[in-house]
């Protein structure tokens, strides 16, 4: 499976270190967390709603893409963590609570969860400190840049 991100080159390589800095619907702060997408253009989304405006994008993105090999087992959200109000801001304690389990508990390399913004598109959480890690490869990293119609004023 090849899983895509958008970030930039310090946040590129498998090691998790932006969620030590910030917390996510999908982890609490604290904790090595990779955010990927299934699609590249699922991964531009959600870097644009983490940003007020164009001006906020960091400069030199990149688009990472992501090999996980096809013999390793995707967790998928069980529903039950998809209570009403899972998608809301701030972030459900029962998502963020679950996916640190998650992290924590170290059973799996990844889990599948649904894009808030793409209902029916997913978000794929790896592990950095899963063991299985280790047999990801980044596969390519290119320059990404978003077409400034995305942040056009619309009202």
């Amino acid at each position: 499976m090849i899983v895509y991100r958008i970030t930039k080159e310090d946040h590129s390589a498998l090691d998790g270190m932006g969620g030590l800095y910030g917390p996510g619907r999908w982890h609490q702060k604290g904790n090595l967390v990779i955010y990927a997408s299934e699609h590249a253009s699922l991964a531009a989304w959600e870097k644009i709603v983490h940003v007020a405006s164009f001006e906020n994008l960091p400069k030199n993105l990149l688009l990472v893409e992501i090999e996980i090999p096809d013999g390793i087992e995707i967790q998928t959200v069980p529903q039950s963590v998809l209570v009403d109000g899972w998608d809301s801001f701030p972030f459900a304690n029962e998502t963020v609570n679950y996916g640190t389990s998650f992290l924590r508990e170290k059973k799996h390399l990844a889990l599948k969860v649904p894009s808030v913004i793409i209902p029916t598109e997913y978000n794929i959480i790896l592990n950095p400190l899963h063991p299985d890690i280790h047999f990801c490869k980044v596969i390519s990293k290119k320059p990404f840049i978003f077409d400034k119609r995305a942040f056009k004023d619309l009202s």
